[in-house]
């Protein structure tokens, strides 16, 4: 019978199953050890990223919260200016509505009738004054009331002084004010 000499073969299994139990007790531990290192490492610098888009995102939250509150501040001024605009037209309104009434009072006041207070409360004015007859105060309050700058012009009293002299108590008030022009519109 022929004889084989076995040990090669069992030396060669042996070294097969070493290598074996060397790459599951050593390298798989190592490649599993290495693979979480890296694992790691890219959530490290992910969430680095996102830290660092979190600060972009908040930094640009505060930028708007500022052009928000420029916004509104200037929304107020605009609202602001508006009101002092509106109250100037009114002003400048009002003064135009005295100087063309002044006007129309130099120019058809009759001869007899001399005007001697203008007072205005809550946009009702009352004119006082003296004339010699009635009939030209009358004509001076039909002057008034056609003249398209008062309406409702009324002549709640007359009373007689001495001296031949008629006293006389008007009330009225301008027209409707009239709109603001606003140029922005026009164009």
């Amino acid at each position: 019978m022929l004889q084989v000499n076995l040990l090669p073969w069992r030396k060669l299994r042996l070294q097969r199953r070493s290598r074996y139990w060397l790459k599951m007790f050593i390298c798989f531990p190592a490649v599993v050890t290495i693979a979480f290192m890296v694992l790691t490492a890219l959530l490290i610098q992910e969430r680095a990223l996102l830290q660092l888009h979190l600060s972009a995102l908040n930094a640009s939250v505060q930028g708007l919260s500022r052009q928000q509150q420029d916004v509104s501040k200037a929304a107020a001024q605009v609202k602001t200016l508006k009101a002092q605009k509106e109250a100037a037209f009114q002003q400048l309104t009002r003064s135009r509505d005295y100087l063309q009434l002044l006007e129309l009072i130099a120019a058809q006041i009759p001869a007899e009738v001399r005007l001697t207070e203008m007072t205005e409360h809550q946009e009702a004015l009352t004119l006082k004054g003296e004339g010699r007859f009635y009939h030209d105060i009358l004509s001076f309050r039909d002057v008034l009331a056609v003249s398209g700058l008062l309406g409702n012009v009324s002549l709640s009293d007359v009373q007689q002084q001495p001296g031949q002299m008629l006293s006389f108590v008007m009330k009225t008030q301008f027209q409707s004010a009239r709109p603001m022009p606003d140029k922005g519109r026009a164009r």
